[in-house]
């Protein structure tokens, strides 16, 4: 499970379970074409976050991974354990 502010998402061997104030959502990881990371300048600074991209449809982002900060070892380490998930999943 990873959590942050605004939402969660729960990984299983089948997808992601996105869990927010608003909705919650599933996606197979058969959906899914890759993982990326985003940057958003404003005005008040840089932040990134990190989306699914899936087939035919628009990207989303996965609620529970962003930061503000430059280098952010659990930014990273919630990327990394994301893409493993996906990796598995494709074999």
């Amino acid at each position: 499970m990873i959590n942050r502010g605004y939402g969660r998402t729960l990984l299983t061997s089948h997808g992601m379970k996105f869990h927010t104030f608003v909705s919650r959502r599933s996606i197979a990881w058969s959906e899914v074409t890759g993982i990326e990371t985003k940057s958003h300048a404003t005005r008040s600074g840089k932040w990134w976050e990190v989306r699914v991209e899936r087939v035919s449809r628009r990207s989303l982002a996965i609620p529970g991974i962003f930061t503000s900060r430059r280098y952010d070892p659990l930014f990273e380490r919630n990327l990394t354990i994301v893409r493993e998930y996906w990796s598995r999943a494709q074999q």
